[in-house]
């Protein structure tokens, strides 16, 4: 069976790849999201061109990273840590309505006299 590389259907795509001595190198679901990541870049929709895909991969695998801002991470992380911190604050502080007064009288006497409290 001869297989045209610049039309291969997805599924004898994978089927290809994972026939190297490597073994299982991609499953179809994998080749699904780079088809549609890639887009009409490497295939018509239907049909899979294996040297733009090749391509296609090799130019992401060299793309420059972003410039990530270590310091901008570390104030995220933190002011998000902050932020919990916070709200597990609040929500200890909740402790309800307090009971009423079972002995007015004596809150009174309380009030007035430091040794009776």
């Amino acid at each position: 069976m001869a297989i045209d590389p610049r039309n291969v259907k997805p599924a004898d795509l994978a089927r290809l790849l994972n026939s190297t001595p490597l073994g299982t190198v991609i499953d179809e679901r994998q080749l699904y999201r780079h088809r549609m990541q890639a887009g009409f870049r490497i295939g018509d929709g239907r049909r899979v061109d294996l040297l733009r895909y090749i391509a296609w991969l090799v130019e992401r695998k060299h793309a420059p990273r972003p410039v990530r801002d270590p310091a901008a991470e570390y104030e995220a992380l933190r002011e998000a840590a902050a932020q919990h911190s916070r709200m597990r604050a609040e929500a200890g502080r909740d402790i309800g309505e307090l009971p009423g007064v079972a002995d007015p009288e004596r809150r009174d006497t309380a009030k007035r006299d430091f040794r009776f409290f």
